[in-house]
């Protein structure tokens, strides 16, 4: 799958709000539940796309586990559609990116900021990245579980 299947809408949100994840925050709270699971699944389907996170990836000689797998994806499309991107066309190895979640290389593309953590609702706490905080907004605002709908769709 190329970059291509993936919205440039969903790319666009990521990088206006980023490095402030009260920003996307902000965003995703002012829009309907319907842009907010559209949100969700750009970002699984961009996070499915880089690996089966079943047959996991090897990293130092050790091949982690599926959960494990799935958190490095998840960040890697946190990161941005430069990054991302990257993976998925075949110019870096998911392998040589784990490094980078590892914090044992520079961050890529350079100048790119981290995701700064911070939420302005308390009820947001402990969904503090960019692939979880759609969760917690949702839940917030709907009294319901995203990923349950999600299962439904």
């Amino acid at each position: 799958m190329g970059p291509d299947h993936v919205s440039d809408w969903f790319w666009e949100v990521l990088e206006a709000t980023r490095p402030r994840l009260s920003a996307l925050e902000l965003w995703l709270e002012s829009h309907s539940r319907e842009v907010l699971e559209a949100f969700a699944l750009a970002y699984e389907s961009a996070a499915e796309s880089l690996a089966d996170f079943s047959e996991g990836v090897s990293v130092d000689g050790d091949v982690w586990s599926e959960d494990s797998t799935e958190d490095l994806c998840m960040w890697v499309v946190g990161q941005g559609y430069g990054l991302w991107s990257s993976v998925v066309v075949g110019e870096l190895r998911l392998e040589e990116v784990a490094q980078m979640y590892l914090g044992r290389a520079p961050l890529l593309p350079e100048g790119v900021a981290p995701w700064d953590g911070d939420v302005s609702d308390p009820e947001h706490r402990g969904y503090q990245s960019p692939g979880a905080i759609v969760h917690g907004v949702y839940r917030t605002r709907f009294a319901e579980e995203l990923h349950e709908r999600l299962e439904g769709m």
